[in-house]
């Protein structure tokens, strides 16, 4: 990692405090950090992680301000699913549907944007997702940390593994219509707006093995700190922190 980057996340973290400082959300969302269509994907992710049902709308509405349909926030809303639970995946769903019902209903919904496209997993198989689930988790944190999981595994564990490989791996990440950066990008905005610290660091070496920059993991750390609290987002922070010390030696 340059020196540029951990100069510019050692920043960011003065920048999340001096904003929450100004309790100026607004000038968070005016960023130039992070593009804006992502952003917009982002911040529903929080929202929704929280169980926000009540802010969900606004987000959604700032995703079509963005060119973003129907697909990609139901995209978003199935990872929110898969890293925050049934519930938080369901109510956020529902809030969007009402939504975009609204926009339809009042003409402010492009054609385009109305459409749901729902490709399906590369296998349709139990067995084949599940392999293809164990190559993408290896892809995404490694055959060290891969190999010593299934080294300490036993039959218990394995229930829970091989449920993980077939749905969260083998068919959430593995659908096309998101890139890998991007799902990493959704995961850390999950993990900090929910404060599952324990995801935190497990995301932030996921993202940087599949080439989120450092800049970039703060700036969504930033978001939390506003959508979620500082809390949450200092919180974000300083696990990410203690990750980077642990790569840099």
């Amino acid at each position: 990692m340059d020196d540029d980057d951990r100069r510019t996340f050692v920043q960011l973290l003065d920048d999340l405090d001096d904003l929450h400082d100004k309790a100026d959300a607004d000038a968070v969302m005016r960023r130039p950090g992070i593009d804006d269509r992502t952003r917009a994907l982002l911040a529903l992710a929080m929202v929704a992680a929280r169980c926000e049902d009540d802010k969900v709308p606004a987000q959604v509405r700032r995703c079509v301000a963005q060119g973003l349909g129907r697909s990609e926030v139901g995209e978003a809303l199935l990872q929110v699913y898969c890293y925050a639970g049934v519930y938080a995946g369901l109510s956020s769903f529902t809030a969007a549907r009402a939504t975009f019902d609204a926009l339809a209903r009042a003409g402010e919904l492009p054609p385009a944007l109305a459409v749901v496209d729902n490709p399906p997993a590369p296998s349709t198989t139990v067995a084949g997702r599940t392999a293809d689930g164990a190559r993408m988790r290896r892809t995404l944190f490694g055959d060290e940390n891969v190999d010593r999981n299934e080294r300490e595994a036993d039959d218990f564990m394995n229930l829970f593994w091989s449920i993980t490989h077939d749905f969260c791996f083998g068919n959430i990440w593995s659908r096309p219509l998101f890139d890998r950066q991007l799902r990493s990008q959704l995961c850390l905005a999950i993990a900090s707006a929910a404060g599952q610290v324990g995801a935190v660091d497990r995301h932030v070496r996921s993202a940087l093995r599949g080439g989120v920059t450092r800049g970039r993991i703060g700036e969504i750390f930033i978001l939390a700190g506003a959508l979620a609290g500082a809390a949450n987002g200092r919180a974000a922070f300083e696990k990410a922190r203690q990750v980077f010390a642990e790569l840099d030696g």
